[in-house]
């Protein structure tokens, strides 16, 4: 029978799982994982834009792991597009990635530009958004929940497996 500290290490860790899963909800349900300001560097190269003209070259982009949109601003006003991406994974795994492909392979700025015959687009600006965050809390949660079990110290059965003699017979063969 386990005793009350066993119960109690638990019962947290159900607690903490729960939150986990709760976090990775919300997170999954929000489009918003990273926000950033794009400049339409063509556009503000062809009409040799100053800083306060720059201003109608400054759209903005939004992505996450499923799906993100950008307003383009190339000096006649802003145009719309969405688009999908398709991350997806274990949690650390999608989280760590997201941020590599973000920081290591400049994302944000593959993504401003593609499908863009014309223009050509900078990124001014990028930060992670709550629902990053959100994951990144998730992922800590489990790991504490890991940490949890170990100290709960309960030794889990070990699988063991019945090794049994071949007895075949004449009888056996027959039949």
């Amino acid at each position: 029978m386990p005793g009350c500290f066993k119960k109690t290490i638990f019962a947290l860790a159900s607690l903490v799982s729960f939150v986990s899963f709760i976090l990775i909800v919300v997170a999954m349900g929000t489009p918003k994982w990273m926000t950033g300001k794009i400049l339409c560097k063509t556009g503000a190269d062809l009409v040799n834009a100053t800083d306060p003209e720059l201003v109608k070259f400054i759209g903005e982009i939004y992505y996450g792991l499923f799906r993100g949109g950008k307003i383009r601003q190339c000096g006649l006003g802003g145009r719309r597009s969405q688009f999908t991406s398709k991350y997806s994974g274990f949690l650390v795994l999608a989280v760590t990635s997201f941020m590599a492909a973000v920081k290591l392979h400049h994302l944000t700025e593959r993504i401003a530009s593609f499908r863009e015959n014309v223009f050509q687009f900078v990124v001014l600006e990028e930060r992670f958004e709550d629902s990053f965050w959100l994951c990144v809390a998730s992922a800590t949660a489990h790991a504490v929940n890991l940490l949890l079990i170990a100290i709960s110290g309960i030794r889990f059965p070990k699988i063991k497996t019945k090794t049994e003699e071949a007895n075949v017979t004449a009888e056996d063969i027959m039949y």
